[in-house]
């Protein structure tokens, strides 16, 4: 029998259990408890944050970045978040930025244009992110004109004033 895919929670360290966001399967600690998750309007940011004692896990994704997204980031050495200098690094096969400040681990990269920011203390990332597979960015409309054009042409305005000429026409008496 040939198993058609793998689950993230399949690719799950030992002792950690997975939470999903936006498609992406992210690894917390079985011992940690979930202190809020949610969506925040303003920044357009969905968040996750567990924490043990001290130790936490705080996840933050921004959908559809519009500064940033794979292809951009790949090009970088070195990225600044909140006046912390973060260096370019692969973990688990990610490449994104890593910088450690006062033992908490800042690790930020991007997957198609969707931005991911983890802030961990007392947890590997690389058991956090052991069940991502990163993604280029793919724009989806690169031909000369985009789908608005398309739904412009196949639109129903198009088709009846293309129907109308050969209305007009026949009223007029002109012979195709």
């Amino acid at each position: 029998m040939i198993i058609d895919s793998v689950s993230a929670a399949d690719n799950a360290p030992k002792g950690f259990e997975t939470y999903y966001m936006r498609g992406y399967g992210f690894n917390v600690p079985s011992s940690f408890k979930q202190v809020n998750e949610g969506w925040d309007e303003v920044n357009h940011l969905n968040y996750m944050n567990f924490q043990k004692g001290k130790k936490f896990v705080n996840i933050i994704l921004e959908r559809h970045s519009n500064s940033f997204n794979k292809n951009v980031m790949d090009g970088f050495s070195s990225f600044n978040l909140n006046d912390e200098k973060l260096y370019k690094t692969s973990i688990n096969g990610i490449t994104g930025f890593y910088n450690e400040r006062n033992k908490v681990k800042t690790f930020v990269f991007a997957s198609e244009d969707d931005m991911i920011y983890l802030h961990v203390k007392g947890v590997k990332i690389s058991n956090v992110v052991s069940s991502i597979t990163q993604r280029d960015y793919k724009p989806y409309h690169n031909s000369e004109y985009d789908f608005d054009d398309d739904a412009y042409y196949e639109s129903d305005a198009y088709n009846d004033s293309f129907d109308d000429s050969f209305d007009d026409a026949s009223y007029y008496n002109y012979r195709w």
